[in-house]
């Protein structure tokens, strides 16, 4: 079979084969404690890309020889939603495991194929007339069928957002710098499917493929495939067994959250009490890799009461009643002669902040005006 392709496919094809080396390198990374998830996205990835193929396919008179193999892509396309938001749980939600109740994730395969049973258990002759046709929306219920398809990937977008925001909060609760957890990873990729997403649904509703398309399955591939290996675990193993109950109970209400915590109200005053002695004398919030875990364990308390303790008797996270600390600190090295010579950057790192912008963010939040104008009025 001679290869014909346009600019389009062309395109399509260089991305197919970045898919396929990163999927390939991704599942072959050694890192224990990230092996699942990585695979997870390596299938990702390789559907991504097969499906894809189908257009090459298509334009190389393929499925003239091989009827049987038309509209497999949707398949493909209808595990992306899945795997993306399976991805993700096991990225955000340590000791996370696929069940046999995650099998209803597939259900949406078997309705498209009840949708399309009149032409996927119909004979290669008919398939063969509606390929001359050169119109599926001839296929009976297709129209209907591609509405469910792209619904059921705009719901696992919607899905998958939800999650980013509470892992947002989780870590919140876990860490004292969250740059370099994935936060922004997760939350691009998810960016960038949306924009891939958003293409593919144009080139649908038109019906006609143009090199919107092409330019930003290409660029994807490209992104992903650097940030699918450069990627590194969200959480440390010390910080893990905490997550697990910090996500079920982000998933509660308010009011029935530490219901069953064994913590009285005069409890919650001594360890307030504790806890701000301990910061101011230990100075723990100058490790700029401070965790609930690690202070937790200079205090001697459960991580879940120390948690409990932040969140209702300071009414902060973790990350935010650390980093009120590292803001006093930092008033107090701009203030001081001493520390005249330290430009920003520096003033940020001897306060215990691991970046620039998490400084300026902080100080700004609980101050009301950037460290330079705090600076120039001191």
């Amino acid at each position: 079979m001679t290869l014909h392709l346009s600019w389009y496919d062309d395109c399509v094809a260089v991305a197919i084969i970045n898919l396929l080396l990163a999927a390939l390198l991704v599942s072959m990374l050694k890192k224990a404690r990230n092996r699942k998830a990585n695979v997870m996205l390596a299938v990702l990835m390789l559907c991504l890309a097969i499906s894809f193929l189908g257009d090459i396919l298509g334009v190389n008179d393929f499925f003239k020889s091989y009827p049987h193999w038309m509209e497999y892509d949707p398949f493909l396309t209808l595990l992306l939603g899945p795997l993306l938001y399976s991805y993700i749980l096991y990225q955000t939600r340590p000791g996370f495991r696929l069940r046999l109740r995650h099998l209803l994730h597939l259900l949406p395969l078997l309705i498209y194929f009840l949708l399309l049973w009149e032409f996927y258990t119909s004979g290669s002759s008919i398939k063969l007339a509606y390929l001359k046709q050169g119109n599926r929306s001839n296929i009976p219920h297709y129209d209907l069928a591609s509405y469910f398809k792209e619904a059921q990937l705009f719901l696992y977008g919607v899905v998958c957002y939800r999650l980013l925001l509470q892992h947002g909060r989780v870590i919140q609760e876990v860490a004292s710098a969250v740059e370099n957890r994935q936060l922004h990873w997760l939350r691009n990729l998810l960016l960038m499917a949306t924009i891939l997403f958003v293409a593919w649904l144009i080139v649908n509703e038109t019906n006609h493929t143009t090199y919107i398309l092409g330019l930003t399955l290409l660029g994807f591939s490209y992104w992903v495939s650097y940030h699918a290996i450069a990627q590194e675990y969200v959480f440390g193993q010390a910080e893990a067994a905490a997550v697990q109950l910090i996500v079920l109970e982000n998933e509660q209400e308010k009011e029935v959250r530490y219901r069953n915590s064994t913590l009285t109200p005069e409890d919650m005053q001594v360890l307030m009490a504790r806890i701000a002695t301990h910061m101011d004398e230990a100075k723990s919030y100058l490790n700029n890799e401070l965790s609930l875990t690690a202070l937790a364990e200079q205090l001697e308390l459960n991580p879940n009461h120390l948690s409990q303790v932040l969140n209702e008797g300071f009414g902060e996270s973790f990350y935010k009643f650390v980093n009120r600390y590292r803001v006093e600190e930092s008033k107090r090295l701009l203030r001081d002669p001493a520390c005249a010579h330290y430009n920003m950057l520096g003033i940020a790192y001897q306060a215990g902040f691991n970046a620039k912008s998490t400084f300026y963010k902080a100080f700004k939040d609980i101050v009301g005006c950037s460290p330079s104008e705090f600076a120039k009025n001191s």
